[in-house]
């Protein structure tokens, strides 16, 4: 949640420099669109950070899937807030940077998912 609510306040310091500094708005279509997608990418790992840190109540010690979900999901902040200022500023629309940050966070989610499925399954009654 610490990661995450510190991304929100780093989230609104980043528009105001899209809007004071870049000049986003004053730029054509295609950088534009860069800078603004890369915002909102970095809102989405924020939220995912505070969404899971809410569920995912800290214990003494970090059971397996709190270590294997948490590793991406601390990174994929930091990943995203280095694509907005390298990848928004390329020639080629392409966000290398950004797509494995983005990759890490649909891991998470099916890894999450996965998890939830299996845990159904073995406590749901067995018909004999």
């Amino acid at each position: 949640m610490v990661v995450g609510g510190l991304g929100l306040l780093l989230f609104v310091l980043q528009g105001q420099y899209m809007a004071r500094v870049l000049g986003v708005e004053h730029l054509l279509d295609a950088p534009r669109m860069m800078y603004r997608s890369a915002h909102i990418y970095f809102l989405l790992a924020c939220v995912v950070n505070i969404s899971v840190g809410y569920y995912l109540a800290p214990k003494a010690k970090a059971n397996l899937l709190q270590r294997l979900i948490g590793v991406p999901l601390l990174i994929s902040p930091v990943l995203l807030l280095y694509s907005f200022f390298t990848d928004s500023t390329a020639a080629s629309l392409e966000r290398p940077v950004a797509q494995i940050a983005l990759y890490l966070i649909f891991a998470v989610a099916v890894v999450l998912l996965l998890h939830e499925i299996y845990r159904r399954l073995k406590d749901a009654p067995r018909n004999s």
